[in-house]
């Protein structure tokens, strides 16, 4: 997503550069299959970092096997012990004595190039999840420190979601007959256009069954259909966040880069909102992934303006 963003990089400098005399340059790194640990990994690698750094991710999280399932325990116990401000203190002043407070675990050793991780069992998808968006917070939040003690300024951008492409995978715990059955009869439903029986029914439906991202989906449509968007929005958000295959950002992904931006005091661009709030007026993406250009190219401009604002210039 960053990569596909960073196609509008002429359009945020020129933005910028109004009344300048010299224009702003911007460099991209984003690269296709990048995930953040990646990302981190080059910014490491820069000998001077630039003034703003705009980040752009959540949609390669799951690309990679980050780690060992058997490993996941040491992990979640290294990021509580991470987590406690009087340990975190503690390092800062005896920095060495890290090896000591976090217990080592195995390292998987990554290509130069990132590989799609082989296929896994949904149970062990399942038990990987927490972890790996926990991870990704930690990622976040050290992408933050590091901007920090580089004097540069961070600005974190939400990723624009698809509201209108269903769930790929349904887990198998979240459904049985009765879902099923309640699923067929609302699809049957839908197709009558009768949204004064559709959305009381599907209503019912997911006050009864929980986390099954089909029903939240067609639930999603019926309420649309009702014309209660803001409720639709919020249905088709968690149909993203419940979907048993990561292949995508999804509401998952973006609410830890809001409570990244608002824990750590970072500017946020919200650009998936920007995109919503046309939702329902508009045909606002040419596929699964990316929205139309011209929300790219309304963004570009939204954001050029508010980095010249934060660089008065």
């Amino acid at each position: 997503m960053g990569q596909y963003f960073s196609r509008f990089s002429d359009q945020i400098a020129e933005t910028i550069s109004v009344d300048l005399s010299k224009p702003i340059k911007i460099q991209s790194l984003a690269t296709d299959g990048q995930a953040l640990h990646r990302t981190l990994h080059s910014l490491k690698s820069l000998a001077q970092w630039p003034q703003i750094l705009v980040y752009q991710g959540g949609s390669e999280e799951f690309l990679e096997r980050k780690f060992e399932t058997e490993s996941m325990s040491t992990i979640l116990n290294n990021i509580r012990l991470y987590k406690d401000d009087r340990i975190e203190t503690f390092l800062i002043l005896w920095p060495k004595l890290s090896r000591i407070v976090y217990s080592p675990h195995k390292r998987l050793v990554f290509s130069k190039e990132a590989k799609k991780a082989p296929a896994i069992s949904e149970e062990e998808y399942l038990k990987r999840l927490n972890t790996e968006l926990l991870l990704y917070e930690q990622e976040l939040v050290q992408l933050v420190n590091m901007a920090k003690d580089r004097n540069t300024l961070l600005i974190l951008t939400t990723t624009p979601l698809n509201l209108d492409v269903p769930p790929k995978k349904v887990c198998e715990f979240t459904t049985n007959i009765d879902v099923e059955k309640g699923i067929d009869t609302l699809k049957n439903y839908l197709k009558t256009s009768n949204p004064k029986v559709t959305y009381p029914y599907s209503s019912k439906l997911v006050a009864q069954f929980q986390g099954n991202p089909d029903l939240y989906f067609l639930h999603a449509k019926a309420a649309e259909q009702y014309r209660r968007l803001d409720e639709a929005k919020k249905y088709y958000q968690m149909a993203s966040a419940y979907d048993c295959l990561q292949w995508r950002a999804n509401h998952l992904t973006n609410s830890i880069i809001k409570k990244v931006a608002s824990d750590q005091q970072v500017i946020l661009f919200d650009f998936n909102q920007l995109v919503e709030n046309d939702y329902g007026k508009n045909i606002t993406f040419v596929d699964e992934i990316f929205p139309q250009n011209l929300y790219y190219e309304k963004g570009a401009n939204q954001l050029g303006k508010l980095i010249k604002q934060i660089l008065k210039l």
